[in-house]
């Protein structure tokens, strides 16, 4: 008797290919972005983005850091400062600006009213007052956002009362007492707060 080898139909392969799924750049917080730059990703991450390496000066010129801005210029510009001692680790992250798209994983976001910060923090914050280099820069008074490696500053459209100007802090009702309408205008993200420049 004699063997027959009858040959099996072919297979499809029904596999669908490995495809990977981009990131979307609106989806990226403050915190992403700066374990994006430690990574050395920021290139793919924002392949359509214009991205910009510079020195800056620091402590009154006597040292330089390196900083990369993304879409510098524009309103969704990130500044990344990095460590004076290892270019290689960031820094800071900061983003600025009412309209800005990147926010904080906090929920923190650039254009939020005092009302939506006093939420997102869990306690009323505090503010110092306007017209110095730390214009609107905000205590959070051992609230939810106290520990969380973010430094957030206030800003208003109003014309604003001497009263509220200089390096004194002022209470979340002197605001709303003053009709500042104050909103979100910088967050500062600090991966290690325990490095100083």
């Amino acid at each position: 008797m004699k063997k027959e080898t009858i040959p099996a139909e072919s297979i499809e392969n029904t596999e669908n290919p490995i495809t990977e799924i981009p990131i979307e750049e609106e989806s990226f917080t403050i915190e992403k972005i700066a374990e994006l730059a430690n990574a050395k990703m920021l290139f793919e991450a924002f392949g359509d983005a214009e991205i910009n390496t510079e020195m800056v000066s620091i402590n009154e010129g006597m040292g330089n850091v390196k900083v990369i801005y993304v879409n510098k210029g524009s309103k969704n510009e990130v500044r990344i400062d990095f460590q004076p001692k290892d270019s290689t680790k960031v820094f800071r992250v900061t983003v600025e600006g009412k309209e800005n798209k990147y926010a904080s994983q906090t929920g923190v976001k650039p254009g939020m009213t005092i009302d939506g910060l006093n939420s997102v923090n869990r306690k009323p914050v505090d503010f110092y007052g306007f017209g110095w280099d730390f214009a609107g820069a905000v205590k959070f008074n051992d609230g939810q956002l106290e520990a969380q490696n973010i430094s957030v500053y206030l800003k208003t459209d109003k014309k604003i009362d001497k009263s509220l100007m200089g390096d004194t802090p002022h209470t979340f009702e002197q605001a709303k007492a003053a009709k500042l309408d104050l909103y979100v205008n910088k967050i500062i993200f600090e991966p290690s707060k325990s490095n100083q420049l």
